[in-house]
């Protein structure tokens, strides 16, 4: 087993789930960025050269990226595929070239964001000489030990914590892992400890998979990724709402279940789960409520950074009365430095997918197909018989887990909590999940 690393972790974290409507508020505040600081000078007389060097002039510009400029960069059919990568480009400035070559109508750059992962960029020139084909692919590191995890994250500077962990007869046998009792933001993960009360409710004969929730004007302002179409009035299944909850990281969806599921079931869920202090996640925030403390009108960041627990439950009442109104000056701002967050150890988070697995029983067996219907990981199926998983995302906070069973039916749970104090876009994800997929490889 490896042993816990002791490092420096901040004070405040925050995580919680993805969120649709946090979009860029980011203005001009100055000139692109020296060509010097690219790494390397690139020739433009020719279009793929030319092309390349518009291209880094733009990811690294204090100006975000936008339809219209990525338009005298690419043909009309790519632009809006263009604008979405160099999006991501732009978020992660600034973007060093680590190398280059230049043939013939292409350009392929090897380049290092600002918190060092290696990416691979490559464009192709038509005969206007606009881009007519543009792909960024993520350079994946080795993972041949655990001692590689660690020097992986911490080449990013972020805070971390994971733990891979046997689930034996209940309980997590941590097999590796770093800070595995370090309370770190749980990002959407918070929604199995909702999916946990749920289960007990159902189990119990006091929720039913098939009752219709009925949604409000005021349940879509979270914002909703698999209901989004549906307008207020419309009806969803508990069953349906649990799903996209897991699958589609649904905020209104785990709002509404909160709702009826009424105060304390979440509560009572941290403790059958065994989370380390349930006092510390009392009363337990919805999405609505959280949002609006860390990204609403007014801003009360620094008022919930120094209150005390009584006055932030009164204000996490407040939410409740009025509509929620995102901030677009916060949109990409992490709310962590302020402690707004849903928060839990590797360790936790082991105990609340383990208690799922013990409470998906009767009318609860359902639990498992929610929680696998989108394992988030590609795994050697001959391998793993069962994967489920939750993870979630906000600025400068990243989550990832697993509940997976090998194929003699062994549980294993894998866990990283991940957490930045500034944005990263969803470069960052698709890194982490090339390190955690090669993790599971490392499990005998």
């Amino acid at each position: 087993m490896a042993s816990s690393s002791s490092r420096p972790v901040l004070a405040v974290a925050a995580l919680a789930t993805s969120v649709a409507i946090l979009v860029s508020g980011c203005a001009h505040t100055g000139p692109p960025v020296a060509e010097a600081a690219y790494g390397m000078h690139i020739d433009t007389n020719t279009p793929q050269g030319l092309r390349a060097k518009q291209l880094l002039d733009m990811v690294n510009s204090d100006w975000p990226i936008g339809v219209v400029p990525v338009a005298t960069l690419a043909v009309p059919q790519q632009v809006e595929w263009v604008a979405g990568a160099m999006d991501r480009l732009w978020a992660d400035r600034p973007i060093t070239v680590t190398a280059m070559s230049l043939g013939a109508g292409q350009a392929t750059l090897r380049v290092r964001n600002s918190y060092s992962v290696e990416q691979t960029i490559k464009l192709r020139t038509g005969d206007t000489g606009l881009v007519d084909r543009f792909e960024v692919a993520i350079e994946q590191p080795k993972i041949r030990q655990w001692s590689d995890v660690d020097s992986e994250i911490t080449r990013t500077g972020a805070d971390y914590a994971y733990q891979v962990s046997k689930v034996a007869d209940g309980a997590c046998v941590p097999v590796a892992g770093t800070d595995v009792d370090q309370s770190m933001p749980l990002a959407s993960i918070f929604k199995l400890y909702v999916l946990l009360a749920l289960a007990e409710a159902v189990n119990e004969g006091t929720v039913g998979w098939d009752e219709q929730l009925v949604i409000t004007k005021e349940d879509k302002d979270v914002g909703s990724a698999g209901f989004n179409e549906l307008e207020p009035g419309a009806k969803v299944s508990v069953r349906d709402a649990a799903q996209q909850m897991i699958s589609a990281s649904d905020n209104m969806a785990t709002d509404m279940l909160m709702a009826r599921l009424g105060p304390g079931a979440i509560e009572r869920a941290l403790v059958t789960a065994g989370h380390h202090d349930p006092a510390s996640m009392t009363p337990f925030p919805t999405a609505h409520e959280l949002f609006s403390i860390g990204w609403g009108k007014p801003d009360v960041r620094e008022e919930w950074k120094t209150a005390s627990r009584e006055h932030r439950a009164e204000m996490l009442a407040h939410t409740r009365t009025v509509p929620y109104q995102p901030d677009p000056m916060l949109t990409r701002e992490p709310a962590s430095p302020y402690g707004i967050e849903w928060y839990g150890t590797p360790m936790d988070i082991c105990r609340v997918h383990a208690a799922l697995q013990a409470a998906a029983t009767g009318p609860a067996a359902p639990v498992r197909d929610i929680l696998s219907a989108t394992p988030g990981i590609e795994l050697d199926e001959s391998k793993w018989s069962y994967v489920g998983a939750k993870g979630g995302n906000l600025p400068g906070d990243l989550t990832f887990s697993w509940y997976a069973e090998d194929h003699t039916g062994q549980g294993w749970v894998v866990s990283y909590q991940l957490n930045w104090p500034e944005y990263r876009s969803l470069t960052a994800a698709s890194w982490l999940l090339s390190v955690a997929t090669q993790s599971f490889d490392l499990i005998s």
